[in-house]
């Protein structure tokens, strides 16, 4: 009876954790958002009067004019303001880009690409990560002591065969290989080719640099591909699960070790 009760009260914590991460999630990708939102406002008026004037003086247009354009592109790519084909312009600070910013960096990884540009959001951001990060860590170590608890039967399964201790380290060692390898690197690629229109050694590069938390920013889903991006929402949901399932696993492997 005992045991239920700690059984109950493990899974009634890992709910409240869930439930807690989720809205910290929210509520900073909300603060974020309306930080970050009225400089790329203003970014994004003064691009669009630069490409107005570019195409009606572009024939006679001179040197210094052509390179105030360009600073002024730079300026606006650097704070997430990109032109697409068909004239529109990507904004990324909307919510669902500034909660991808905010599992990005709780997760470490950080890619850089979108990041607080106003004093205050990167104020925000250095206390924000200071409480976030250890809650994650916390999270992702109560999260993935659930969902291992396969492998602890498949432990019990070997140990009801009379399998000597080292041959049952041998077989979890194979398993995490072959399923990790599997799951969170050779498969995902494949996902990514089809999406993102990445080869397959790129998918895979992304695929390792995402979940080692490097980061670098050079490949990043949905910014190579802006024809297709209100297509790819449950995709980017997906790939962040994918990314934090990852993180769980490795947690609770160091936790364990």
């Amino acid at each position: 009876m005992e045991n239920e009760d700690k059984e109950k009260l493990s899974k009634a914590s890992r709910y409240v954790l869930l439930i807690g991460f989720i809205c910290y999630c929210m509520m900073g990708a909300k603060i974020f958002q309306a930080l970050e939102t009225d400089i790329q406002e203003e970014l994004k008026l003064a691009f669009l009067d630069a490409e107005t004037n570019l195409m009606e003086t572009y024939v006679n247009i001179t040197s210094e004019e052509l390179e105030i354009f360009l600073q002024i592109l730079s300026l606006s790519i650097k704070h997430g303001i990109i032109p697409v084909r068909n004239g529109a312009i990507y904004f990324s600070w909307d919510f669902r880009n500034s909660f991808s910013f905010v599992t990005s960096t709780l997760s470490t990884i950080g890619y850089g690409l979108i990041a607080p540009r106003t004093p205050m959001g990167q104020m925000f951001c250095v206390f924000y990560s200071l409480l976030g990060i250890p809650l994650t860590i916390i999270f992702l170590q109560s999260v993935s002591n659930a969902l291992l608890q396969p492998l602890s039967e498949f432990e019990k399964y070997l140990q009801n065969m009379e399998m000597k201790e080292t041959q049952i380290r041998t077989c979890e060692l194979l398993f995490f290989l072959v399923t990790g390898l599997s799951i969170f690197i050779l498969l995902p690629p494949l996902l990514f080719m089809k999406m993102e229109g990445w080869t397959y050694n790129e998918g895979l590069y992304f695929a390792f640099i995402s979940l080692s938390t490097i980061g670098f920013g050079d490949y990043i889903i949905e910014y190579t591909n802006y024809g297709k991006m209100e297509q790819k929402n449950s995709y980017k949901v997906c790939y962040h699960l994918h990314k934090h399932l990852k993180l769980m696993c490795d947690g609770n492997s160091r936790y364990k070790g």
